[in-house]
């Protein structure tokens, strides 16, 4: 075989949990003899998973960014503050951000340990440079969105958005939800303010209704006005995109699985963070009853 010039395509099957459905990557790659690659802790250049929304981001020229955010299980860094694109680093056992790269690695084993918030680092060609440590992208992968709602016949019970807001009766709200959304905007400490997890849960809700997503968008993308991180995950959250976490309750609330599932997507949730999962589940909340109110009610 001329490994030069043969083309091989590799199917890669991605599915972070059971209520997402799987999505198969399609990566084109020049042929060549088999070859081993040790991949372990301590390694300079490290094989990741790349989101597929990011591919123009990392499959174009280099450009200058630097971290803005050092956790041990991610990193964040931010492109030219002109024209700012944040892109995330995690380990396997992390949150599973729409906009993260996923490598092999768990948080324990300190992929992360030399990086520093502050620190250059460059993101392009198929790679994320972060002083000593480079990591590569081997593997796309599509983070799920929001599946659209079903309708099922009505079993007697309360609409899926009572039992949450029953089962967030004793759940305080970081800030009040029941803001408007400018006023939510950047509003509360961290890296991803409260009352832009309010919103990020909101848009995730309102998805599949685009006069109510249409409304909110205005919001959306203001990297001024909040942190890059937030900013960068409510562009995701107006594609329908965020945590596996937050989509199972968006999911539980639009019909999927049974009436049950809500409660076990909650409790996933609410384990997210120290306010961010609260403010999640209070912003789907508030999406779930905008959608009721409009007549276009979740069924049970």
């Amino acid at each position: 075989m001329a490994y030069d010039s043969a083309k091989v395509w590799e199917l890669a099957l991605v599915c972070y949990d059971s209520v997402s459905s799987p999505a198969l990557v399609e990566v084109r790659q020049g042929c060549r003899p088999s070859c081993g690659t040790r991949y372990g802790p301590g390694m300079p250049s490290l094989p990741a998973a790349a989101p597929l929304p990011a591919r123009d981001l990392l499959t174009g020229p280099p450009r200058p960014g630097r971290v803005v955010g050092v956790h041990p299980s991610c990193v964040y860094v931010v492109t030219d503050p002109a024209e700012p694109r944040l892109v995330g680093l995690e380990t396997a056992d992390a949150l599973g951000l729409p906009c993260a790269l996923r490598l092999g690695l768990d948080g324990s084993d300190r992929p992360f340990a030399g990086v520093s918030a502050g620190d250059p680092a460059l993101v392009g060609a198929h790679h994320v440079g972060l002083g000593r440590l480079t990591v590569r992208v081997v593997r796309w992968w599509a983070p799920p969105v929001v599946r659209p709602p079903v309708l099922r016949p009505s079993s007697g019970g309360p609409p899926r958005w009572v039992d949450l807001a029953e089962l967030l009766r004793d759940v305080p709200p970081p800030v009040d939800p029941t803001g408007d959304p400018t006023d939510l905007l950047g509003r509360g400490p961290g890296l991803t303010p409260a009352g832009d997890d309010v919103l990020a849960g909101w848009l995730l809700a309102v998805h599949h209704h685009a006069a109510a997503r249409d409304e909110l968008l205005p919001v959306v993308g203001a990297w001024h006005a909040t942190t890059a991180l937030s900013a960068s995950l409510l562009e995701e959250a107006a594609a329908g995109r965020g945590i596996p976490a937050a989509l199972a309750v968006a999911d539980a609330l639009g019909g999927h699985g049974d009436a049950g599932d809500v409660a076990t997507a909650l409790g996933r949730l609410l384990r997210v963070g120290h306010t961010s999962g609260a403010a999640l589940a209070h912003g789907l909340l508030r999406g779930a009853r905008e959608v009721a109110r409009s007549g276009a009610e979740v069924a049970a």
